[in-house]
């Protein structure tokens, strides 16, 4: 029996980082949904570090230097912008990057920014929200005016971890992309990660000796 045919392909290993609860709840349960349907040797190994707050204050870098040394091969970094002003948010991606780029990792991290605010995910999946609430948009979700999770608070009787993790279960990654492109670069990001990781095994695995 050769090594190759003796062992299991090692499972892809991604780390997210995010703001708080709410952000873990939903971020795992999309990145496993979004992932369900690949063809994949391994299942993946996900692990979610929570900040107190958004990456370009708090600061990232020994936490992301910690995790790659836990052997994660992608850290995915999933933040509020708190804006729509582009020349904010760019300039919050600079304010992240540059320690990463002194620390040397830049090339291991995605900075996946949400605008303004991972509410954003949810009210794009009007069919979920629609289900959570037992109510029926004519006209669509409104994504505007009020504040994303005032409108949600009102909406599903509150907005704390009971409503968070009952929408999490109902969310449609495929809905919720058509929607919002930042859900969409996440959900890119995560899936390049894992072809990326899955083909750099199977060139380990092929080189290994019999």
């Amino acid at each position: 029996m050769t090594r190759r045919s003796s062992t299991q392909a090692a499972p892809p290993r991604v780390a997210f980082i995010v703001e708080g609860n709410k952000g873990k709840w939903l971020v795992e349960a999309l990145a496993r949904k979004s992932v369900a349907r690949l063809r994949l040797a391994a299942r993946p190994c996900f692990a979610t570090v929570r900040l107190g707050g958004s990456p370009h204050v708090m600061g990232i870098l020994s936490l992301v230097l910690l995790l790659l040394g836990r052997d994660y091969q992608r850290i995915i970094v999933v933040f509020d912008t708190r804006t729509t002003n582009r020349r904010r948010i760019a300039a919050i991606l600079e304010e992240i990057r540059a320690p990463l780029i002194k620390g040397g990792v830049v090339e291991r991290v995605t900075l996946v920014p949400v605008v303004p605010s991972i509410e954003n995910w949810v009210l794009a999946d009007e069919k979920a929200l629609e289900r959570a609430a037992g109510a029926h948009f004519v006209e669509g979700v409104p994504r505007g005016g009020t504040r994303p999770d005032e409108f949600l608070s009102e909406l599903l009787g509150g907005w704390g971890p009971k409503q968070q993790k009952q929408i999490a279960r109902a969310l449609e990654p495929e809905r919720i992309r058509v929607n919002d492109s930042s859900f969409d670069a996440f959900v890119r990001a995560l899936h390049s990660s894992l072809e990326e990781q899955a083909h750099l095994s199977a060139e380990q695995e092929s080189a290994a000796p019999s």
